[in-house]
């Protein structure tokens, strides 16, 4: 049974799931969505959607979560949560799937 604080099970949108489909990152999404629910935890919601870099127009998986953590220790998360993520997933899977932060 899933402890209280856990992340429900997500209904991938389907841009989302076609997106990673075509750049083979399902297995990538299904690892940060595992890394977040530990270390933003408690997570308040999660929220996954497919968005262009407001930059570069390039299409990215966005992954917006909120967390009641005070602002240090959600900022010091991030850092490991980047960390982790970086030496964990293939070099051009990392631009492709971005985590957003909204601290209550």
């Amino acid at each position: 049974m899933p402890s209280a604080t856990s992340i429900p099970e997500l209904t991938l949108p389907l841009p989302v799931v076609a997106f990673c489909k075509m750049h083979d990152l399902l297995t990538q999404l299904d690892f940060a969505q595992r890394l977040v629910s530990r270390l933003f935890e408690p997570v308040r919601s999660l929220r996954l959607a497919l968005e262009p870099d407001p930059e570069t127009d390039e299409e990215a998986v966005v992954i917006d979560v909120s967390t009641d953590l005070p602002p240090n220790e959600a900022v010091s998360r991030k850092r490991e949560y980047t960390r982790r993520w970086v030496e964990a997933v293939p070099p051009a899977a990392i631009g492709k799937i971005r985590l957003v932060l909204d601290i209550a």
